[in-house]
């Protein structure tokens, strides 16, 4: 692998830890440790992030979830609700509606949820009530003005006391509620910030741009790039360091065929992953369940899931896997031979993380209950229920249109498979 070199930054001011104070003048939002400070990174919740929204954050009575608008989804009842309070309100209106977020969400801490938003500039880390009201910018992100990487920010992640970001392919930290000059360079590629421009100030795009994921467990922090290898191809790459960037060092790469046998990205990127007690649990679409100890390099399978679907997708927990088995499907949602598109399958296949299949949950449903192509997407498991999207497609002679969006679960006990409520 190229060497790639990490330059860790002196600390440019004393960190701060700030109430609402220093960035409102209403100064009543309490970020205090107590509160927020020993919360971890909520890892199963991070994979729908990996691939877009909707985004979740868990408390212990229920989910925030974001996308576009804030919901909460009570776990008593699994009632599904928009978080404005408005009478009246169509929650359409971004300057009325009290639900209108666009963004990514960090944490619950105390009487707030926390989060990155996804059209401020400058890019801001925001604070609404529980009940969407007093909505507030808790601090200000470290970028650069002309950055070709600023929309990476979607990856960032909080961990026990600091949000870690990405600008110009540079990998930081900083305390929640820290000021922006604070943050501090975990780690830095090669050819870290250079962008191609148009001449007029417009950024076009960065060539050497690396694709982050981030991801965190107990003193350790992870990311995954996509990065150029010693044998000159592009290969997912994981990382790890101490959470203050001390000793990165790279822990795992994408497994070849002569390891994990053919399959459609063989050597190049993983499907889905997961970092759990010094292993990763990886899905090759095609190509079957594995992990790999970190610290030995030791890869072995832990399903034939290549029985079950010849394609398909995945989302994990500490205590689970799940398994949407999918089919090639062209443009117009025609089912064909290594088609471009996927389709819905059939069925939700439920393993254990030892790799059991426990279930297979039929999520013929959605067919009795949608009307059009149905495109599905994982979005994440709990103890109980994995919980996805279904997005419909109504097609007029060669165009297509989006219908519904809805937000499903599929309860492992009961194996039944139910609407949680119509995003659109």
């Amino acid at each position: 692998m190229k060497t790639v070199k990490r330059s860790l930054t002196a600390l440019l001011a004393v960190l701060l830890t700030l109430s609402l104070a220093a960035c409102n003048k209403d100064g009543d939002l309490d970020i205090s440790d107590n509160q927020v400070g020993a919360k971890d990174f909520q890892q199963n919740l991070h994979q729908s992030a990996m691939t877009g929204v909707p985004t979740f954050v868990e408390t212990d009575t229920g989910y925030y979830v974001g996308y576009g608008r804030l919901y909460y989804i009570e776990k008593e009842t699994m009632k599904m609700t928009i978080l404005c309070g408005k009478p009246d309100c169509d929650h359409t209106d971004p300057d009325t509606c009290n639900a209108m977020i666009d963004a990514r969400y960090l944490l619950a801490g105390g009487e707030r949820i926390y989060y990155v938003s996804n059209s401020n500039d400058p890019k801001t880390v925001g604070a609404v009530k529980t009940d969407a009201t007093d909505r507030r910018v808790v601090q200000e992100l470290k970028f650069q003005e002309t950055s070709a990487s600023q929309s990476s920010y979607d990856s960032a992640i909080y961990h026990r006391g600091y949000i870690y970001y990405i600008s110009d392919d540079v990998l930081y930290r900083v305390k929640l509620g820290g000021e922006k000059d604070t943050a501090e360079e975990i780690w830095k590629p090669e050819g870290a910030g250079s962008a191609q421009s148009y001449g007029d100030g417009r950024v076009d795009f960065n060539p050497n741009a690396i694709r982050y994921t981030l991801w965190a467990e107990g003193d350790i922090l992870y990311f995954m790039a996509n990065v150029q290898t010693t044998d000159g191809t592009y290969k997912d790459v994981l990382f790890q360091c101490g959470l203050d960037g001390s000793d990165v060092q790279q822990v795992w790469v994408t497994p070849g065929a002569d390891q994990v046998g053919e399959w459609d990205r063989a050597g190049v990127s993983v499907s889905q992953w997961y970092v759990m007690g010094g292993y990763i649990y990886f899905y090759l679409s095609g190509g079957d369940f594995w992990r790999t100890e970190l610290a030995t390099g030791k890869t072995e399978k832990l399903a034939d899931t290549h029985e079950q679907t010849q394609y398909g997708s995945a989302v994990f927990s500490d205590d689970h896997m799940a398994l949407l088995s999918e089919l090639p499907a062209d443009f117009y949602g025609e089912v064909t031979e290594g088609g471009r598109y996927r389709a819905l399958g059939d069925s939700i296949f439920l393993y254990g993380i030892d790799g059991t299949l426990q279930k297979d949950i039929s999520i013929e449903p959605l067919r009795e209950a949608l009307d059009g192509k149905i495109d599905v997407e994982l979005l994440m498991c709990d103890s109980t229920d994995v919980y996805f999207l279904a997005t419909t497609t109504i097609y007029s002679g060669s165009v297509g249109n989006t219908g519904s969006i809805t937000l499903w679960r599929a309860n492992y006990g009961t194996g039944e498979v139910t609407q949680v409520y119509k995003l659109r």
